[in-house]
């Protein structure tokens, strides 16, 4: 079993749990699962994302970019954050080094200078339309074994990968004694000892990630 067949689980079995909040807005494990679909289908059908490809999200501990993740992960892609200021600062050097197909950014955005990456948009518009697609999705076989997170150290353009299978791995011994029913982001959300450690359990464990 994989993040993607417990998710589908604890629609099944928990529809109406509470999987994320914010101030905007409340999330059901029923609706969080409908938008990664429609996130899918969208990355896929409208912007030709693909295996292997580079998706960048351009914001700071976002209620959507967990979704977000969760959609590129199904498409066999991998996502960048930048979710820190220096990381913005060096956004010319790392676009440059690191080829793209999307970037995604927080709606509040507001860029000097455009990234250079070939299609930018608000990460809202991601679900903000149903896709008609339905593209084929190979996630219990294929998908959790392929990079499906790209970090970068700040000051440094050395990009770390990790599968959606090594996240949670690596953190086997948590995800067995400490299954969090909480856990509240308070700024980024991509962070190596947020994510994994944290939201990925908490989201295993039909918990509740909170957002600000």
């Amino acid at each position: 079993m994989n993040l993607f067949t417990i998710l589908r689980q604890h629609v099944a079995t928990q529809p109406n749990a509470i999987a994320s909040r914010s101030s905007r807005r409340v999330v059901t494990y029923r609706k969080f699962w409908s938008r990664i679909e429609r996130a899918t289908a969208r990355l896929a059908s409208e912007w030709h994302v693909k295996a292997g490809d580079t998706v960048v999200y351009w914001g700071q501990g976002h209620q959507d970019a967990l979704m977000l993740y969760i959609a590129v992960a199904r498409c066999g892609a991998k996502l960048l954050p930048l979710e820190h200021a220096p990381l913005h600062q060096d956004s010319i050097a790392i676009l440059k080094n690191i080829p793209t197909v999307l970037l995604l950014h927080d709606d509040e955005t507001i860029f000097e200078v455009p990234p250079a990456a070939p299609v930018i948009a608000n990460l809202s518009s991601l679900i903000a339309t149903r896709c008609h697609h339905n593209p084929p999705v190979n996630e219990d076989i294929t998908q959790p074994s392929l990079i499906s997170l790209a970090t970068l150290e700040i000051g440094s353009l050395q990009m770390g990968e990790q599968s959606l299978h090594q996240l949670l791995e690596d953190e086997r011994p948590h995800l067995e004694s400490n299954l969090a029913r909480e856990f509240r982001i308070a700024e980024a959300l991509f962070d190596a000892d947020i994510f994994a450690p944290q939201v990925l359990p908490t989201l295993l464990g039909g918990g509740t990630i909170i957002f600000r």
